[in-house]
């Protein structure tokens, strides 16, 4: 009797037919969706205006696009004679546009030129250790305990001695002086105000960041 019953549910439940639970899209980008049954036919549905859904002619395939992000769902059908399946459905995540990359800063274009003609082995690694100099230099700006320009540049002279030989990237280290200069007031003995410690950190970070994109 308990066979009897379960070739019957088994009977009523129709045709299995499986779609992807999710699938990621990029916005106008189209998406292959292939439905997995033994049905022959298979109907595709999706309501949205936002979307296109183009079934392929062999019915067990189609072709989503769409320009909007958001989420979407899809769903397909099938039947074995008058027996329908339940309904398959997919959620296709269409994401934001990826951005373009960031130009590269014309300062790091300029290290990058520089230090491509230095012939240290380790100039990747001076690179890196100038970096982390300007990094802390940021710091420095902000620190109440450097006053002026002078102690600010002297700050910054001791953290490169204690990391970079004095051999390591001249034209690199010549040219963010002659950035530094153009930038910040030549007064070594001039108080540090909020305006020069914000002129300073911004620098510093920018000199920082293009060497970090130099190698």
């Amino acid at each position: 009797m308990v066979a009897i019953l379960l070739l019957f549910v088994l009977a009523d439940a129709g045709p299995a037919i499986v779609l992807p639970a999710e699938v990621s899209a990029r916005p106008g980008r189209f998406v292959l969706l292939k439905a997995e049954t033994e049905g022959k036919l298979v109907r595709w549905v999706m309501a949205s205006d936002d979307a296109d859904l183009i079934p392929f002619p062999d019915g067990k395939t189609a072709l989503f696009v769409s320009p909007t992000p958001g989420k979407y769902r899809v769903f397909a059908w099938t039947a074995a004679g008058d027996v329908p399946s339940e309904a398959a459905h997919c959620v296709i995540v269409v994401g934001p546009a990826p951005k373009p990359p960031s130009p590269l800063d014309p300062l790091a274009a300029e290290f990058r030129k520089l230090a491509a003609e230095d012939p240290s082995p380790e100039k990747i690694a001076h690179l890196a250790q100038l970096a982390a100099v300007y990094r802390e230099a940021k710091k420095y700006a902000d620190h109440p305990d450097v006053r002026t320009v002078a102690e600010l540049a002297t700050r910054i002279r001791t953290a490169a001695s204690s990391l970079l030989p004095p051999e390591a990237l001249v034209a690199v280290r010549k040219r963010i002086a002659e950035e530094i200069a153009r930038r910040l007031p030549v007064e070594g003995e001039r108080a540090l105000d909020e305006a020069t410690r914000k002129t300073a950190a911004e620098l510093f970070d920018r000199i920082a960041t293009s060497l970090e994109n130099a190698p």
